[in-house]
């Protein structure tokens, strides 16, 4: 039996390296002039949480998420009798949502084919990064080597930005440094569908990020992939409005897996060994589903003569408002410091800061052009992590708690003002005396 729920539906009920050859976390809250971004509404949420290990668990307050279909590609429920072969087979199939539009990505295969050199990127959260098989089994790196099977005589670079714990808002701001540092590449894989909650913050971030990636000049082919949660929670209905608004490939574990799970076929057991994180058999089926799209796309690629790319569309699903975000860590921002110490060993790839530990008087001030501001710092559940005071020209604007319960070190984005338009502005940020903070740097965006 076949069956279909409707996007709008869904979302009511959501109220470096090549061929040839972490540790980190967190949850978000915003918090600006505009109502539809508020740092009440999303530190009250329970919509995530870390633990010690990384894991992302979603007290999900809107139960759990229905699978979403598409026409093109509509879930087939599995039967009882299917052998294993016919099972996997069956997964396979029922994780393509939607080929979206392949002009992009035929023009890089047919890059590929001819003998140039590309690059995949990703940028994920912890099942991206690989968090419980290691860098090397990891979906991300089980896809790159098996297109390197596919185009054996193409050099192909491999980036993953995949980050424990961290949803897109932090995505956002670090994209830049995290993917294109010393590649540009030409297909990025998106997936926060397990990191991100359903306040408005991760919905802006979210399509600020992958509107990021498509207006970069050489047109890369971007991929969402949407992953899941034992409890079936998952961002999968919203981000899909993002997918299906730019015509996008959307890739989904849940609509593979939870059927299978339905009918007793499988059990959670035999893809994770915790309540989010894929096992190495997991990965392997993520690798599987990937390639499983790119083997369709070749068929294409192989056929066609190169496809016109077609504009992006002028309006957007929620918001593009953080799409030129960029991250000033503290090389960049010469800054008047006082009270703090230079860190290098702060947390993860946030390694460019300043902590301060049981010390008074201290603060971070220097001039910036934005419009919106985020400020990163390290959190954690313990009343030892401090407030910072965030002033922008002489007022105060915004107290950030590092101190949060759903924090367990890990390096975490929040929105600390936002105006009307770009403009210079002097800012401060003064820390709570006596405790400790870790200041990573700050977006900034206009």
């Amino acid at each position: 039996m076949k069956k279909f729920i409707c996007i709008t539906l869904a979302l009511a009920l959501l109220a470096l390296g090549g061929c040839n050859n972490g540790e980190t976390e967190g949850t978000q809250s915003g918090d600006n002039s505009q109502s539809s971004q508020s740092s009440e509404s999303a530190e009250n949420s329970s919509s995530a949480e870390n633990n010690e290990t990384g894991e992302v668990t979603h007290l999900d307050s809107f139960g759990k998420n229905p699978p979403v279909e598409t026409s093109e590609y509509p879930i087939t429920e599995p039967t009882e009798g299917m052998s294993e072969e016919e099972q996997r087979q069956l997964m396979i199939d029922n994780s393509l949502m939607s080929m979206g539009d392949t002009s992009r990505m035929v023009k890089v295969l047919q890059k590929a084919a001819s003998g140039e050199e590309i690059t995949i990127g990703y940028i994920g959260g912890s099942i991206t990064e690989g968090m419980t098989v290691g860098a090397e089994k990891c979906w991300a790196k089980l896809t790159y080597e098996a297109l390197c099977e596919m185009y054996p005589d193409t050099k192909i670079n491999y980036v993953n930005a995949g980050l424990s714990g961290t949803p897109s808002v932090l995505g956002v701001v670090r994209a830049e440094r995290d993917l294109y540092s010393e590649y540009t590449p030409d297909i990025v894989f998106v997936e926060f569908a397990v990191n991100d909650g359903g306040e408005q913050i991760y919905k802006d971030s979210y399509e600020s990020l992958v509107r990021k990636l498509l207006e970069k000049e050489n047109n890369p082919a971007v991929v969402l992939l949407f992953t899941v949660l034992k409890n079936e929670y998952s961002c999968q209905p919203w981000m899909t409005m993002v997918g299906e608004h730019y015509n996008l490939p959307m890739i989904s574990v849940g609509n593979a897996i939870n059927p299978m799970f339905h009918e007793g076929l499988l059990k959670w057991e035999d893809y994770s060994d915790d309540e989010s994180h894929p096992n190495l058999w997991g990965h392997e089926l993520l690798k599987d589903f990937n390639m499983n799209y790119f083997n369709k796309v070749k068929e294409i690629a192989d056929q066609e003569t190169a496809p016109e790319i077609p504009a992006l569309p002028e309006d957007t699903v929620y918001s593009d408002a953080y799409k030129g975000m960029k991250l000033l860590e503290r090389d960049e921002m010469n800054a008047e410091v006082e009270g703090l110490r230079e860190a290098d060993t702060i947390i993860a790839t946030f390694n460019n800061g300043w902590t301060t530990r049981d010390a008074d008087g201290s603060s971070v001030k220097f001039m910036a052009e934005f419009r919106t501001l985020f400020l990163i710092f390290n959190c954690k559940n313990s009343d030892k992590y401090g407030n910072a005071d965030v002033y922008i020209d002489g007022v105060k604007v915004k107290t950030l708690s590092s101190g949060r319960s759903g924090g367990w070190g890990n390096p975490e984005a929040d929105i600390a003002w936002s105006g009307e338009k770009s403009a210079s502005h002097e800012v401060e940020i003064k820390i709570e005396d006596g405790k400790y903070y870790g200041f990573l740097g700050v977006g900034i965006s206009d």
